[in-house]
């Protein structure tokens, strides 16, 4: 199989860098680019983000005594706060001290060269995969993220469409989003029509930020998974098929096993980048999202009658617990495979070892022992399918305990 590395490495990101260059949160490393894309960003961020939220703020503060009006606000609210801070977040460095990053928050310039290095890292040439079987696993990652990237991308370009064209096919009386209008406009005043314009672009720009960050963390997993794989297949290799004898073979056994724990670091570091890079905004992206999944429920509830509105808020809901459970899986994922390290290293001819090979193999297993887990922000918990299933289920706890306190 010919298979070009980095070329075939540059399709886990490739897509997603493209869409965030345009919102100009890919980090830059010229410094004319850097000012100039920090304008932008600020542009984007403030106007058609910030302002987006402030605009659902005054519309929940006006209708305040009507529970319906809220909810129809504060599941958007939330929406847009929530991809609001996992931009704001993914564009800053993390690490700094807060001083230094709260005077950098508001500079033009973007510090994120994390990002740059782990993309740097993707393209390692210990991960590069040698013989075809390794070739067929990383084809087939590449291929898993392409399909990932491209089928969360329609569904979600599907739901905005539902969400913006449906109120003007249907019922173009209304703007297609509950929020405060300042032209306070009829339909087909130019006020109407520029609030019209500023909902789709705003809706618009918050869809592929979110296409692009959560597609591109999935990507990343499905490497270091891919990565995982073809380190299990090296590790039940070691040993067979090896005609060596000797000294000879215990060298060759012991060049082997070095070079298996140099893979496994290098595997461990980019998750330990990874997660520090990603767990504050999808953190906080899933935090919103409880919020938003209990405002649905209990808005499904009280407004059946509103045909076109529960189904705004029915396909919302699927798009956003697909968000939910991909970056869950995938990086749920990494852990289950790397759990399975022991038994693949088990698996090799380490019987008539030296003995100083099989001391090196068990400091080896022992390290194996500990999973590659990525946390959320509160390091007791990592992204899985458990906890998948405890937002949902506290979603409904949290929408079961709101009915029974305005019933």
């Amino acid at each position: 199989m010919n298979l070009t590395f980095d070329r075939s490495v540059e399709v886990f990101y490739t897509g997603q860098k493209r869409i965030l260059g345009w919102y100009s949160i890919w980090p830059q490393q010229v410094r004319w680019k850097r000012v100039l894309h920090g304008i932008n960003f600020w542009f984007v961020f403030g106007f058609w983000m910030m302002t987006f939220n402030f605009m659902f703020v005054m519309y929940i503060g006006i209708n305040i005594r009507h529970m319906s009006e809220v909810m129809k606000g504060f599941f958007l609210l939330a929406t847009s706060v929530g991809y609001s801070i996992k931009v704001n977040c993914l564009r800053f460095v993390q690490q700094l001290p807060k001083t230094l990053f709260y005077f950098q928050l508001f500079s033009f310039k973007s510090n994120n060269v994390a990002l740059l290095q782990i993309v740097a890292n993707l393209h390692d040439p210990l991960f590069r995969p040698e013989k075809p079987e390794e070739q067929q696993i990383f084809v087939a990652a590449r291929e898993l993220s392409r399909t990932v990237r491209n089928s969360y991308g329609t569904f979600s370009l599907c739901t905005l469409s539902t969400m913006l064209l449906t109120s003007y096919i249907i019922d173009n009386s209304e703007l297609p989003l509950v929020s405060y209008d300042p032209f306070n406009g009829a339909p087909g005043s130019i006020g109407y029509c520029l609030m019209y314009i500023y909902q789709c672009i705003s809706l618009s720009t918050g869809c592929f930020m979110n296409i692009s960050v959560d597609s591109l963390c999935c990507s990343i997993c499905i490497f270091i998974r891919c990565q995982l794989d073809i380190l299990a297949l090296r590790l039940q290799n070691i040993g067979h098929n090896c005609d060596l004898e000797g000294t000879k073979k215990g060298a060759e056994m012991e060049r082997l096993l070095k070079n298996c724990i140099r893979y496994h670091m290098k595997i461990v570091q980019l998750a330990a980048d990874t997660e520090a890079l990603v767990n504050k905004p999808i953190s906080a992206q899933i935090f919103c999202s409880v919020l938003v999944l209990t405002a649905n429920f209990y808005a499904m509830t009280q407004l059946s009658d509103e045909k076109l509105f529960l189904l705004k808020m029915v396909i919302y809901q699927v798009c956003m617990l697909m968000q939910i459970f991909i970056l869950c899986y995938f990086a749920g994922e990494i852990t289950q495979r790397s759990l399975g390290l022991p038994h693949d290293l088990y698996r090799s001819d380490w019987v008539g070892w030296q003995r100083s090979n099989r001391r090196l193999l068990l400091m080896l297993m022992q390290r194996l022992d500990n999973p590659i887990r990525m946390r959320t922000i509160n390091a007791s918990h990592a992204f899985d399918l458990e906890l998948f299933g405890s937002i949902v289920n506290c979603s409904y706890s949290y929408f079961a305990l709101l009915k029974r306190v305005n019933s």
